[in-house]
């Protein structure tokens, strides 16, 4: 549960959830909903758990969030300048297209911007912890519908995150940074 552990493991998962993303298998609904969102959970919570110990946590501490990315997320953004990473995020997202069907559900509800607004990290997030975190639905067959995150969205902001940690770890080899950001204002 060091920093620099956590950021290794975290390296590796998201180089796994890319692979398995990308893979003919991923258009297959139960490789998807199993392998794929286990894996980019798996990469998204330990970045998140390697910035909470950067930030002092103990293990003791990054442990209460089990596997809540969400939460862990909105813990974790004390370390860095959320809209520049927000913005760095829409940037690397800007390609992806909006489903019709979430197209057609958020312009019922009034949204204006549906497609900046469909590749929020943190709202996919909290659709990762439907499956990814209790019931763990990822893990285990338990029937009923469900529903996913992009993928896409989750595993692009988590590399933003990861990348600028390990930056920072490459920098500072105490690596205990206070309030200090991980991405900077006007960096």
């Amino acid at each position: 549960m060091s920093i620099t552990g956590l950021a290794s493991w975290a390296q590796a998962y998201l180089r796994a959830a890319e692979v398995l993303n990308f893979s003919a298998e991923a258009r297959d609904g139960a490789f998807y909903a199993g392998p794929v969102v286990q894996s980019a959970g798996l990469a998204t919570e330990l970045t998140l758990k390697a910035v909470l110990r950067g930030l002092g946590q103990t293990e003791n501490d990054v442990k209460k969030f089990s596997h809540n990315t969400y939460e862990a997320y909105c813990e974790a953004r004390v370390a860095f300048d959320e809209v520049k990473f927000l913005d760095l995020h829409f940037a690397n997202t800007s390609h992806l297209k909006t489903p019709q069907e979430v197209r057609e559900r958020l312009e019922k509800q009034g949204e204006k911007d549906v497609d900046i607004r469909w590749r929020v990290y943190f709202d996919h997030l909290r659709i990762l912890d439907t499956s990814y975190h209790r019931p763990f639905r990822a893990r285990y067959v338990i029937p009923g519908a469900v529903i996913l995150p992009e993928i896409t969205i989750v595993l692009t902001g988590t590399k933003i995150l990861l990348s600028a940690l390990q930056e920072r770890l490459r920098s500072d080899v105490s690596a205990n940074w206070g309030g200090s950001h991980l991405i900077e204002e006007g960096a």
